[in-house]
């Protein structure tokens, strides 16, 4: 009786876990109305999605990854709002640290948020981006090809 118990929790425990990463972007601070971030999701070794938030509200939304493209001769990808809303937002890289977003004819930057906490403290990430390179590897990696 217990050995097919043992069997079936040893069964359950070699069951893989989903590979999940995210890296963040944001722009504003947060918690006020000024607030917007990018979310860059892998799962399993592949581009996911990407969520955009805005403002102090907890609803975000799930961008269309359109592929790559470039603007002015900037290398990068387009991301589309759901309907009815279609906007585009043209997403690229503006040096090691900022990703330059445009929609509109309106540019914004937006740098890497650090979802880790602080040297041990509570709350750290385990999927988030560890840093800036890593974040920006990721997207090079799983978004602009």
């Amino acid at each position: 009786m217990t050995r097919p118990l043992l069997l079936t929790i040893l069964f359950l425990s070699q069951i893989v876990t989903q590979d999940v990463k995210v890296a963040t972007w944001s722009a504003g601070i947060p918690d006020t109305d000024d607030y917007k971030s990018l979310a860059f999701w892998i799962k399993d070794g592949k581009r996911a999605y990407i969520r955009y938030d805005r403002g102090t509200s907890a609803n975000d939304i799930e961008l269309n990854w359109l592929g790559p493209d470039s603007v002015a001769g900037q290398r990068g990808f387009k991301a589309g709002f759901p309907a009815p809303d279609n906007r585009i937002l043209f997403i690229a890289p503006a040096g090691d640290s900022v990703l330059l977003v445009i929609s509109h004819n309106h540019s914004e930057k937006f740098h890497w948020e650090n979802e880790n906490g602080q040297d041990g403290e509570a709350g750290s990430c385990n999927i988030c981006a560890q840093n800036t390179g890593q974040a920006v590897a990721w997207l090079h990696q799983y978004f602009w090809k």
